[in-house]
């Protein structure tokens, strides 16, 4: 009977103590199990973390990329950079999306998540060092451009300024060559070539002047133009009479003639054949030459 009661003890604690393993092991278990997910969370929180660095990190690149594209040569290289940037940028979306879709919740997947974001940021790095060297290629080429340039408008500058020099000296060349009329003499005349007191009595009007030496001037054969002009502002023209340039425009004489020039004083004299009725009053006489003004005078009748 005591051995009975004995046997029916020991089972009973046998019993007690395989409860209480039971319950002590299922609590270990489920404290285990805990710890693990919590371990896992902070994991893929740290994760997530540096998954938005280098998101960050990268859009920072491309937007270097973007913005510092210059020269043809650096513009294709970061061409293809950009290409690489935004692969390894749409890795780490993926990435993101599988730690917000509880996905990655084994250690196994874990370890191998944080192993594809090392490489991700080796991989970064890799691209910031090549992004810096574009950059400073592109800003010496940009500085090189900007020294061409100035350089370039300092040659224009100086080619203006020689330009303007040259068409001063040139205009002041023309200018010395430019013959002088002097000692511009009118005389009205009769028929029998003697000076004409009497209106009606005038058949030539005689211009005489003195072309001045001038040792600038082009020598050779110069052609001489007279314009008379009439008390009514009319031009004395005979039909059929020519035209000469000056000012850009052509204009009608009254009288042209041929002379040799030597450089020196030279004696000109022109005739004006009266063929019209005169009219009384002032009229004016300007000469030209080599397509300037190069006197003028007046007279009354």
């Amino acid at each position: 009977m005591k051995i009975k009661h004995v046997i029916i003890a020991a089972s009973a604690v046998i019993i007690a103590l395989v409860a209480a393993f039971y319950f002590v092991l299922r609590n270990e278990r489920a404290q285990l199990q805990e710890e693990k997910d919590l371990f896992a969370s902070e994991q893929k929180e740290i994760m997530q973390e540096e998954l938005q660095k280098l998101a960050s990190e990268y859009d920072i690149q491309y937007q270097k990329l973007s913005q510092g594209m210059g020269e043809q040569k650096i513009s294709l290289a970061t061409d293809s950079l950009i290409s690489q940037l935004l692969s390894e940028r749409a890795k780490v979306e993926q990435l993101q999306k599988e730690l917000k879709s509880n996905k990655a919740t084994s250690a196994k997947r874990i370890g191998q998540l944080t192993q594809e974001i090392s490489t991700l940021r080796n991989v970064l790095k890799n691209y910031v060092i090549q992004i810096d060297s574009l950059q400073s290629a592109n800003d010496r080429l940009r500085q090189e451009n900007s020294e061409v340039r100035a350089s370039y408008a300092r040659a224009t500058n100086e080619a203006q300024q020689l330009s303007n020099e040259k068409a001063q000296l040139s205009d002041r060349v023309k200018l010395a060559a430019k013959l002088d009329a002097t000692r511009i003499s009118i005389t009205p005349m009769d028929k029998r070539g003697k000076l004409s007191k009497k209106l009606e009595k005038t058949v030539n009007i005689q211009i005489h002047f003195t072309v001045a030496k001038n040792v600038t001037a082009a020598v050779g054969e110069k052609t001489f133009y007279c314009r008379i002009t009439q008390p009514n502002e009319e031009l004395l023209v005979k039909p059929g009479a020519g035209t000469f340039p000056f000012e850009g425009k052509q204009i009608p004489y009254s009288i042209r003639r041929e002379i040799e020039y030597n450089g020196e004083d030279t004696p000109v004299t022109m005739y004006w054949p009266v063929e019209e009725s005169l009219q009384s009053g002032t009229y004016r006489v300007k000469l030209f030459a080599d397509g300037n003004l190069i006197g003028q005078a007046s007279f009354t009748l």
